[in-house]
């Protein structure tokens, strides 16, 4: 598994997460506005929030913000996005300053600028949203924006992870079992790898196999290494990646030739 750039999260998806505000207490106006906006009353949803917004509430100004950006309310306008984004950036609003991260990296109405990405996300980081954490993770990783730095990769990547996120737990894994920036850890690797494969994620599960087959972390097991490897191969045929799973299929019929697990795992790759 590549340590490519995860997927950013469009700031349609966010509005779910707009309830994010630090522990303020939210005013009439906006608690209004949040009823407004659930009717789909647009238009009475942006002026109770622009009301609040003018006042300098961040939970208001994110949600202009979010607004504009949409079109939901007033006409799509993504100066006036940014613009109020940026308010309630300012004012600690933490989903407010990941989505500046992404609007400054895809370059969304500003100037494209990672390094203006990676502040926004620092700042975001810093009050624990996990999407923020992994993607200035893969910025440290590759030098994007700041300066290449793995073992600050890492760090981000153990935030996200010591909060569940399985995506995160399966990067650092990758970089405690390659030395990769760090420190070689066979048994915190495959710990963490262990976790994630529980989760079904199937690059966890699919590397899991692979250091039990080595010995890595862990004893050398024939039938946990199979274990994993059956596993990973049945979550990337749930996912359709086949190709994928064949590619598993290949290393299990290298230990497991001919059991009629493999057999069957070999018709459901190639069936229709």
């Amino acid at each position: 598994m590549k340590l490519n750039l995860l997927r950013f999260i469009s700031i349609a998806l966010l509005v779910a997460l707009a309830s994010c505000t630090g522990g303020q207490k939210k005013s009439d106006s906006v608690l209004k506005a949040e009823d407004a906006f659930k009717r789909r009353d647009y238009v009475s949803a942006f002026n109770l929030y622009m009301t609040e917004a003018e006042k300098g509430d961040p939970e208001a100004q994110f949600r202009v913000g979010y607004m504009y950006s949409n079109g939901k309310g007033a006409k799509k306008d993504q100066t006036q996005a940014v613009e109020w984004l940026t308010k309630a950036g300012n004012g600690g609003h933490a989903m407010a300053q990941h989505n500046l991260g992404i609007i400054h990296q895809k370059g969304r109405g500003v100037t494209k600028s990672s390094s203006e990405a990676a502040r926004w996300y620092t700042m975001a980081a810093k009050q624990k949203v996990v999407d923020s954490q992994i993607n200035l993770a893969v910025l440290y990783y590759k030098g994007d924006g700041v300066e290449k730095d793995k073992r600050e990769a890492a760090r981000y990547f153990g935030m996200a992870a010591d909060s569940g996120n399985v995506r995160a737990q399966t990067s650092l894994a990758m970089m405690l079992m390659k030395a990769d920036g760090v420190a070689q850890d066979y048994a915190q690797a495959l710990k963490l790898f262990k976790t994630a494969a529980n989760a079904n994620n199937p690059y966890a599960q699919k590397y899991l196999g692979d250091m039990y087959a080595q010995g890595l972390g862990s004893t050398q097991s024939r039938a946990e290494a199979l274990h994993w490897y059956y596993k990973a191969a049945d979550s990337y045929l749930k996912l359709g990646q086949k190709k994928r799973a064949g590619t598993v299929a290949k290393v299990i019929g290298e230990i497991d030739p001919n059991s009629r697990e493999y057999g069957l795992l070999v018709d459901k790759i190639e069936g229709p």
